[in-house]
């Protein structure tokens, strides 16, 4: 990932990235055949090991299991902020490259489903044991996933605003709709 460390979608090329992974350009070509490819590879990884981070909590009570989720998943975007960028559309943004490659359509359509199924599945799981008023989990879990990830980017984005220290439990409570 420090190959990407500092990128923005304009100034990252592959041309840099072979350059700051030591090999010539042309050398990438039999592997990827263009920047959008390897993004979408570094984006595929991120999210394949946030989902194997996410299905970690194993909590039996479910709300726990969805605090435990929520905090892992913030845990990530603070840890990895590079992969985190890739993944978000801060380094290299997905809805370009599908009009670049339409052929990306299907492996774009799941990026990152996995990793949501997890959130939509365990707050779920919380309705159906009274732990959330949710009468929507897809949704529920949608504005969760997109409030959490306003928190992570505002964190990183604002890091001398006094946090609350109970602000993330107090998101995560709100937006999932915990009792």
């Amino acid at each position: 990932m420090k190959l990407l460390e500092g990128s923005t979608p304009q100034n990252l090329t592959l041309r840099g990235v072979a350059r700051q992974a030591g090999i010539s350009a042309p050398s990438i070509y039999p592997h990827f055949p263009d920047l959008d490819a390897i993004l979408l590879a570094v984006a595929q990884r991120a999210f394949d090991v946030l989902e194997q981070e996410l299905g970690t909590p194993d909590d039996e009570d479910p709300v726990e299991r969805l605090r435990a989720v929520c905090a892992v998943y913030l845990s990530f975007a603070e840890r990895r902020p590079h992969q985190y960028r890739v993944m978000f559309g801060a380094v290299w943004d997905a809805g370009r490259a599908l009009d670049r490659a339409p052929a990306m359509a299907d492996e774009l359509a799941v990026l990152g489903m996995g990793a949501f199924e997890i959130f939509r599945r365990t707050l779920a799981d919380c309705v159906a044991a009274g732990g959330s008023a949710s009468a929507d989990p897809f949704g529920d879990a949608t504005a969760l996933w997109v409030g959490l990830h306003g928190f992570a980017q505002l964190q990183v984005a604002a890091p001398l605003f006094p946090w609350p220290p109970d602000l993330r439990d107090s998101v995560i409570d709100r937006l999932a709709l915990l009792r």
